[in-house]
């Protein structure tokens, strides 16, 4: 017999008389919260890929003049937006604990809700965007664009002329009126279908701020500030205008804040080279950044407009500018860096906390740049604008930033009424606010603009805070780093350390960690205050002055949401 035969017939009779091991257990089944992780895992990454693809368009859009449709590529995702997948995602919120990924949640089922929402309102977004670009009013024999209304109103000096200019596109913002009516009827319905009590509940949600709360401010603002408004815009009408603030009405609004004293001073071609040497004593050289790409070429069909797209945060930041002289174009250059920085400088990995989420912290830091402009020595540093023509220039641009924190105080409230009282004259409504605001009566053709002014959601909101919060980082800085902070490399590290937690951290997150107890409008109003000789005191918790800076911290991710 082979050697082997025995063995083989060992192995035989094990097989047929040995108790057969069990069946492999099924695979548990999982959770709902394991389920459901899966599913917005995956609906995440599948948003992220289409934004990418959608600002790469954008960015050809923008720099090339190139001609993109936006709407194909949403083709094969049209489930993608859903209310179920909403739901989804809001539903794993309801289920995690961790206020990390809590925020995580809220910023992308913001995100969902809002393509949602444009989804639903494609039609009537392009109607009026549509018309808004077809629309004329006649002018001295000839049809002008609407579009062109805020630029005639700056370039025409009669003002008689400029009422008449405002009188004549009363038809046109009644037409557009009209679309936006029937906009704002349907929107109310949606936000119901994606399961919100209110209008006012959703737009709380965007904006990650208890709504009722910034009124208080808005409204503790409009008083602080009446007085020293009304004495600072009486000078500013009396010297651009040559009337008194008594005669003056929204119509010569546009014209009362033209910048013209230091445009000689910003030539085209050092608008980029400022920025570069404003960002030299920081430690931080845009050019040696390789995921920061600067396209300042001088295409014919490119944009204008200074933009920063974030198509992939942090690894591809993209800033294009189109060399232009004159004051603005400078700010809004800085505007956008501030962004570039925040969005490049991020070390926070997931998609939902660098990428989405409320822009109010990011504002703040293209704030803090744009903001250089109302330096003194920044000015006279950069731009060699000194002594009188400084000094005029400060007073115009502290006024025109008083007068843009009023106007987002009014809307803010403007809106909030509009919504919690039903049935309310919305027409009336516009005119008791925004005559208190504006402090000057509302004619009839600024009465008409009520539904033109409306905004999506409360988005004065954002601005609100961050130029509040933009202005206690500028206190902070020079309070740790000297009047002249973009020269100190440590300054440098400071602002690093806080753009690299991305939207992790809320505005009030970002207050606290620079040693502030939370948004306050004290350092801010005290500035412009400063600059226009005029006090403006607010009764907070901190009595109208700015804390003492505390121990400089390194911000760390949030243990608790905080709007």
């Amino acid at each position: 017999m082979s050697p082997r035969v025995p063995f083989l017939l060992a192995v035989a009779f094990c097989i047929s008389a040995c108790p057969k091991a069990p069946p492999p257990l099924p695979p548990p089944v999982p959770t709902e919260t394991q389920r459901l992780a899966t599913e917005v895992k995956e609906l995440s990454a599948q948003a992220q890929a289409l934004l990418e693809t959608q600002n790469r368009l954008v960015w050809n859009l923008w720099t090339e003049g190139k001609p993109v449709d936006i709407a194909a590529t949403y083709k094969g995702k049209e489930t993608l937006f859903s209310v179920e997948n909403i739901r989804k995602i809001d539903r794993l919120r309801q289920l995690t604990q961790d206020p990390r990924e809590i925020r995580a949640f809220t910023a992308l089922k913001s995100h969902f809700a809002g393509e949602y929402l444009a989804r639903e309102l494609a039609e009537y977004n392009d109607a009026i965007a549509n018309l808004e670009a077809s629309l004329t009013f006649p002018l001295e024999g000839r049809e002008v664009r609407y579009r062109d209304l805020e630029r005639l109103l700056a370039n025409e000096k009669s003002a008689v002329k400029r009422r008449a200019l405002s009188a004549a596109a009363v038809p046109a913002i009644e037409r557009l009126s009209q679309s936006l009516r029937r906009r704002e009827e349907r929107t109310e319905a949606l936000v119901k279908e994606l399961g919100y009590p209110s209008y006012e509940a959703f737009g709380a949600e965007l904006r990650q701020t208890d709504l009722s709360k910034l009124s208080v401010l808005a409204e503790e603002i409009l008083k602080a500030t009446q007085e020293p408004y009304r004495t600072v815009m009486e000078r500013l009408s009396q010297h651009e205008l040559a009337m008194p603030f008594s005669s003056i009405t929204r119509a010569d609004i546009p014209r009362l804040f033209r910048s013209r004293e230091v445009e000689d001073a910003f030539p085209k071609a050092e608008a980029m080279l400022r920025v570069h040497g404003s960002l030299q004593g920081l430690g931080i050289d845009l050019t040696g950044m390789s995921n920061i790409y600067i396209d300042a070429r001088e295409l014919p069909r490119k944009n204008p407009r200074p933009l920063t797209l974030a198509i992939e945060v942090p690894k591809d930041v993209r800033l294009s500018e189109k060399p232009a002289s004159g004051v603005l174009h400078q700010e809004r250059l800085l505007h956008e860096v501030g962004h570039a920085l925040h969005y490049g400088f991020t070390r926070e990995q997931r998609f939902e906390l660098a990428r989405l989420g409320n822009p109010t912290v990011g504002e703040a830091y293209a704030s803090l740049f744009e903001d250089l402009l109302e330096d003194p020595v920044w000015l006279e540093e950069h731009a060699g604008v000194s002594g009188d023509q400084r000094a005029q220039y400060l007073a115009a641009t502290s006024a025109y930033k008083l007068f843009l924190i009023r106007r987002a105080a009014g809307r803010l409230l403007y809106q909030l009424e509009l919504h919690r009282q039903e049935g309310a004259d919305a027409k009336e409504l516009y005119k008791a606010i925004m005559e208190r605001t504006d402090a000057m009566p509302m004619k009839p053709e600024d009465e008409a603009r009520y539904l033109v002014d409306q905004e999506d959601f409360f988005e004065s909101a954002d601005n609100f805070r961050a130029w509040f919060l933009a202005g206690q980082l500028q206190g902070q800085l020079k309070a740790r780093f000297g009047p002249a902070w973009w020269r100190s490399a440590q300054a440098g590290t400071f602002l690093k350390e806080l753009w690299a937690s991305g939207n992790a951290l809320s505005a009030t997150e970002v207050a606290q960690a620079i040693g502030e107890h939370g948004i306050e409008p004290d350092v801010l109003l005290l500035r412009l205050g400063t600059t226009l000789q005029v006090p403006i005191t607010l009764d907070t918790k901190t009595g109208g002055q700015p804390p003492a800076p505390a121990p400089k911290p390194a911000p760390t991710p949030p243990s608790s949401i905080q709007p």
